[in-house]
């Protein structure tokens, strides 16, 4: 039976990541020497939504009283350039803080990747940061948060930034969840940490902060990503990335079936980014029939981008849509739609160019 542990965090935070652990019965799990590679999520778009440096340089104090050797720190963040990806970076002082404790900082896109072809449900082919394969514990640290896609982006998701950057919007495009599933076959992480000292809701980069004051531990990736989502009012069976996580072996995704250990789960609902949606903009008619996550994300990024000067309010992607005559088409696979309506092209279109469009700057 898998163990998960949910333990508050007060004043010490190193006291309570150990306790943590402990309870998760990770303890053990390094072995003098080790080669350690702490991934967290710092996906470059937002600090707020990214894994807090201070529960990341507790995972490397607690790996180094572990006896570890060596300790990394990696990363793959979202292709939006390398400016972003370093200012991101130092806003956070990750270097700084990381050299502090004699850990090292590995951006995963100027790192080596091992070659993987034609496996099932990915790509032809994809490339994983070595550093990642060959380490002897991974520990896997995202912060708690739903997704327009996957519903909540936690364990099993958090692993696609060992990636090459072109892989992970292949990923989108081929169908994310099955390939997140197939790339955790390849990926083990052999400790994994959910940073719930505050989640995200409504979105998973923009959204709001809500303290929950927790850290979720366990051996178990799939485990700790049920007990994450179901903290967020996402019972087991809801979240259709950790069944198919469950159905390939990758671990447990039901909870009445896991040992859980520490403070009792109680859940709170957070609101959903399609919730967040129609909250925002209660005008929007949006015909979505067939579309990837990549097409999404470029329409939410979109919005974002055009707040209040949005002048369309009819909004058509995805392969089987039928838009409406005065809708705004997106992305290549309605290409046939493009002599007829206003639209943004691309796979996937451009957030910038979609916001743009938005803003009624494109013709048909």
């Amino acid at each position: 039976m898998s163990r998960v542990s949910i333990t508050k965090v007060g004043t010490d935070l190193d006291a309570a990541f150990a306790l943590a652990l402990e309870r998760a019965d990770c303890v053990g799990v390094i072995k003098p020497g080790h080669r350690v590679v702490i991934k967290p999520n710092w996906n470059a778009c937002g600090v707020e939504g990214s894994t807090k440096l201070a529960v990341v340089l507790a995972a490397c104090r607690w790996a180094q009283a572990q006896g570890a050797g060596e300790i990394s720190v990696g990363e793959g963040p979202v292709p939006v350039g390398r400016e972003k990806i370093e200012s991101y970076l130092a806003s956070m002082g990750v270097q700084a803080a990381l050299g502090r404790l004699g850990v090292r900082f590995v951006l995963f896109d100027d790192a080596e990747h091992v070659l993987f072809r034609d496996l099932p449900d990915l790509p032809p082919e994809i490339g994983i940061a070595q550093l990642a394969l060959e380490c002897d514990v991974l520990i896997n640290i995202p912060i708690l948060k739903v997704h327009s896609c996957c519903l909540t982006t936690l364990c099993v998701k958090n692993l696609k930034g060992c990636l090459r950057p072109a892989d992970k919007m292949a990923f989108h495009q081929l169908g994310l969840l099955p390939a997140v599933v197939a790339l955790n076959r390849l990926l083990p992480s052999q400790i994994n940490v959910i940073d719930a000292l505050e989640a995200m809701e409504g979105d998973h980069n923009r959204g709001r902060l809500v303290p929950l004051g927790l850290l979720i531990a366990s051996r178990d990736r799939v485990a700790a990503d049920a007990v994450g989502s179901a903290l967020i009012g996402l019972p087991s069976g809801k979240v259709p990335l950790l069944k198919l996580a469950a159905a390939a072996g990758l671990g447990e995704h039901r909870v009445e079936k896991l040992d859980l250990v520490g403070e009792a789960l109680v859940p709170q609902r957070l609101e959903l980014p399609q919730d967040a949606l129609k909250r925002h903009y209660p005008d929007l008619d949006i015909q979505d029939d067939g579309a990837c996550s990549a097409c999404r994300a470029a329409l939410m990024d979109g919005l974002y981008t055009t707040g209040r000067n949005r002048k369309i309010a009819k909004i058509a992607l995805g392969a089987q849509s039928k838009p409406a005559a005065d809708a705004l088409v997106l992305g290549q696979c309605l290409s046939r739609h493009f002599a007829t309506h206003a639209h943004v092209p691309g796979c996937p279109p451009d957030g910038t160019a979609v916001a743009r469009a938005l803003q009624g700057e494109t013709k048909a």
